[in-house]
């Protein structure tokens, strides 16, 4: 979180939510939950990094002194509930999953890494596999507390787990519940998710053991409002979906026909991850031989693009000119028109990394435009496409090594995660004395964004002052003094 209108200020990555005396979340982009017995403390789901089972650990630490971390347990194979499991494991925790999730773990790593990588996620080594399994553990005893672990329906994947507390009546229920945004109906690389009406009787099963709160995957606690609403949203895609497929239509005559009609209920649903386009694409998996799991490869691209470009024959191998170009099309609000001049610049000069550092500064520019954070990837994938290509050119220019640190500085900052991989990018960067004044006020600007992901205020404001003593004028790093 963080304060409104300022993407620079400090960020509070999670907090502590209470549900009941022995229950409550870790809320994030990813909720843990904790349950707190006599014998000792479980918590389910392990977060998306190191760094953030690190900011949970602590928390449990300061809360509950002494106590000691029996159990982590994983709902589902996917990376952003698995990947801490190595630092509850080394905080002495017995790791916990499904034989089915321990399969999909391996089976579907490759392809679950190579899309994530691609929409710019620093995924670390592969989660640890679990020490027991849930089909032989059943039920766990905290002292006072017992967590019973059932295997559920497929839902967002499957292989989920529910972990149900029956003396607090918390169930935590994984990615098959999900609320606050618009849910992602399964990864976009997998067969998995919304493609029949499974999920429907996974929330019915849900909502069978009759509890007080529902701890999401994502997003705020779930009661009965919050089941109707996701099981609505479910409905009405799986039924739209197979209706347009029935009449014959083809894929993007469906999602025209639907994007043009879609109703206000949905529209109001805040983008977080999800669309109503991924849940069209879902859908349609579910219906149709797309040929190869999931659905990515037949997805529209998100990448904005408007019009054409072309320079006069004098300018036309010109970088100067294609800069100017990408600087009026944004200045004027048109992202797309700004890409198109900047992918103009490449062809031109293919063998110029600097039109090729511009085409990813320009995408990465056009990102901020796209609420979610998936359909984002689009814009992140080509970008890395770009500065490869600049530094396969010149290894050592600086104005891509900025380019590539500052992404992986600013993912990392917005994630909680280490930032040193940007670090050691803009550390290269730096080296390189064709740089401008400015671009060595960003260098200075993106190294105290580092050490404000990493709680270092002192040492982040003294690289924001570096920042405006090598460019007064640079407004990031002025935003940043404020924060």
């Amino acid at each position: 979180m963080r304060p409104a209108g300022n993407p620079f200020a400090p960020r509070t990555y999670g907090s502590y939510e209470p549900l009941s005396e022995r229950a409550g979340i870790w809320r994030n982009i990813v909720n843990t939950t904790v349950f707190i017995g006599e014998r000792g403390l479980a918590i389910v789901d392990t977060q998306v990094n190191h760094a953030l089972a690190r900011r949970v650990l602590a928390t449990l630490k300061d809360r509950w002194p002494g106590k000691p971390l029996l159990y982590a347990i994983n709902t589902h194979y996917h990376w952003d509930h698995t990947n801490g499991n190595e630092v509850f494991k080394q905080a002495g925790a017995t790791l916990v999953a499904s034989r089915r999730t321990a399969k999909a773990m391996i089976e579907r790593a490759p392809r679950q890494k190579g899309f994530l990588s691609g929409r710019g996620f620093e995924l670390g080594p592969d989660p640890l596999q679990p020490d027991v399994f849930a089909e032989d553990a059943k039920r766990l005893d905290l002292g006072g507390l017992s967590l019973e672990l059932k295997l559920g329906h497929d839902a967002e994947t499957a292989d989920p787990t529910l972990v149900w507390c029956p003396e607090e009546r918390v169930l935590a229920a994984g990615d098959t519940v999900m609320t606050g945004s618009f849910p992602i109906f399964g990864q976009p690389s997998q067969q998995e998710g919304l493609e029949n009406d499974a999920w429907i009787k996974a929330i019915d099963e849900v909502r069978g053991f009759q509890p007080l709160h529902v701890s999401p995957g994502h997003g705020p606690v779930a009661r009965e409002a919050e089941l109707a609403m996701l099981e609505r949203i479910c409905r009405y895609f799986l039924d739209e979906v197979k209706r347009h497929h029935a009449a014959g239509h083809t894929l993007e005559q469906t999602m025209r026909e639907m994007e043009d009609n879609m109703p206000a209920w949905i529209t109001r649903i805040p983008e977080v991850w999800g669309t109503p386009r991924y849940a069209i694409l879902r859908a349609w998996a579910g219906v149709a031989d797309l040929g190869q799991p999931g659905w990515q490869h037949v997805k529209p691209t998100a990448i904005p693009r408007s019009g054409t470009a072309a320079l006069s024959d004098n300018n036309a191998k010109d970088l100067a000119a294609f800069e100017e170009a990408v600087a009026q099309a944004n200045e004027g609000g048109d992202v797309g028109k700004a890409v198109v001049w900047a992918e103009a610049a490449t062809a031109a000069l293919p063998n110029d990394p600097g039109a090729w550092t511009l085409l990813a500064a320009t995408l990465i520019s056009a990102s901020r435009g796209i609420a979610s954070v998936l359909e984002k990837g689009d814009c992140f994938d080509a970008a890395r496409t770009a500065v490869e290509r600049a530094l396969a050119i010149d290894p050592g220019y600086g104005p891509a090594l900025l380019q590539h640190g500052q992404f992986h500085t600013m993912m990392a900052f917005r994630n909680g995660d280490d930032p040193g991989r940007g670090e050691a990018l803009l550390e290269r960067a730096s080296t390189d004395a064709r740089l401008t004044a400015r671009q060595r006020a960003e260098i200075a600007f993106y190294r105290g964004i580092a050490e404000r992901a990493r709680g270092n205020e002192p040492q982040a404001k003294q690289w924001f002052g570096r920042a405006l003593a090598a460019d007064q004028t640079y407004k990031p790093a002025i935003m940043a003094q404020m924060g």
